[in-house]
């Protein structure tokens, strides 16, 4: 006895639901190590000079980074904003320092774009550039107030396997620095501020240190690249004319990718974004996580060191989506296969009837 097209599709659906369930468990893994990426078409623009500094304009996109959860690429949601919280009332100073990738044997030529302000600098995805210890405390020009930086993603609705891409710039033998990431769920006014996050989804995750994976290509395609410190002192504006030293090379960029799901978050939920913290605030509860100025959760003394020395390139604040398996592609052409046959099938039967 023939099938009718109902129950012959009915008997497909379970061995593709398989397939799929097979390929989604075996990658339920937590927070993993970015191995390799490939980078899109240079971008060169007009050279831009600004505090002493020769800004070659150059943007070279990344396209896809390889982990053990497949290929992921950046195609998601971009954050609208990113809101650096300071406590204003430490004894640190009001000061940024940022990372340029310079030409090679030069100190004041950085190879990216000219962003004006912090927030540009993380919402940019350019590699060439990023926040030195932006979390570390103290009275060094080189410390900071900065206490929380939130990503702004408004009504975001979370979907299976989508992902965060932090990039960290380290030393030869390093692999990364912690931190703490928690996503929120609600935005009102705290300390004065509009649109501040007033309730996370829980006390988020600690991103342990090496726990990156190892030296990947920077947008000059060498995985030791030459770079240059700049520290402005005007907060977030990096306008004025910065305080500059040579790192010289021998500094890899380093990467790791974080899914919602490591978060807490199923898919379905509906966030507000997310927030990067020093490794040093306390696994309590996500209440704490609120008020940026509360001492005994954000320490004003946080060691460059240790929980201080996470250095966040210009990345991040783009949703990121896995880049489907051939076995998936597989599943789809099987089904769609299946679909089509049975549909002439269903046809042909009923012709042949009549």
């Amino acid at each position: 006895m023939s099938l009718s097209l109902p129950t012959r599709l009915s008997s497909a659906v379970p061995k593709i639901i398989l397939v799929a369930a097979l390929t989604f468990a075996s990658v339920a893994q937590a927070q993993i190590a970015v191995t390799s990426l490939t980078y899109g078409t240079l971008v060169d623009g007009t050279n831009s000079s600004h505090g002493g500094l020769t800004f070659q304009e150059q943007y070279t996109p990344v396209s896809t980074v390889t982990t053990a959860h497949g290929d992921y690429r950046f195609d998601g949601p971009l954050a609208d904003s990113v809101t650096f919280r300071r406590n204003t009332s430490s004894s640190s100073p009001n000061n940024s320092t940022v990372f340029y990738q310079t030409i090679s044997g030069t100190t004041t030529k950085p190879l990216g774009n000219f962003d004006s302000t912090m927030e540009q600098v993380m919402l940019s995805n350019n590699l060439t550039e990023g926040l030195r210890n932006p979390f570390a405390n103290g009275t060094s020009a080189q410390a900071s107030n900065i206490e929380r930086i939130d990503f702004r993603l408004s009504n975001y609705v979370v979907q299976a396997n989508d992902a965060l891409v932090f990039f960290d710039l380290e030393n030869t033998g390093n692999f990364g620095d912690g931190f703490r990431i928690a996503a929120f769920t609600g935005v009102g006014t705290v300390n004065g501020f509009t649109n501040a996050p007033t309730v996370y989804a829980n006390a988020g995750i600690l991103v342990a240190p090496d726990s990156f994976g190892g030296p990947i290509n920077s947008p000059t395609n060498g995985t030791s690249g030459s770079f240059i410190r700049a520290t402005y002192t005007s907060g977030d504006s990096l306008t004025g004319t910065p305080t500059t030293a040579n790192l010289g090379t021998g500094l890899n960029l380093v990467g790791i990718l974080i899914r919602f799901s490591d978060l807490g978050l199923s898919a379905g939920t509906t966030i507000q974004g997310f927030s990067l913290m020093a490794g040093d605030v306390p696994v309590t509860t996500a209440a704490n996580l609120v008020d940026w100025n509360n001492v005994t959760n954000f320490s004003t003394s946080t060691d460059p060191a240790t929980y201080g020395n996470m250095d966040f390139m210009g990345f991040g604040a783009q949703i990121s989506r896995p880049v489907p398996e051939p076995s998936t592609y597989g599943a789809l052409f099987i089904g769609a296969t299946l679909l089509f046959l049975g549909v002439r099938r269903y046809r042909r039967d009923h012709q042949t009837a009549a």
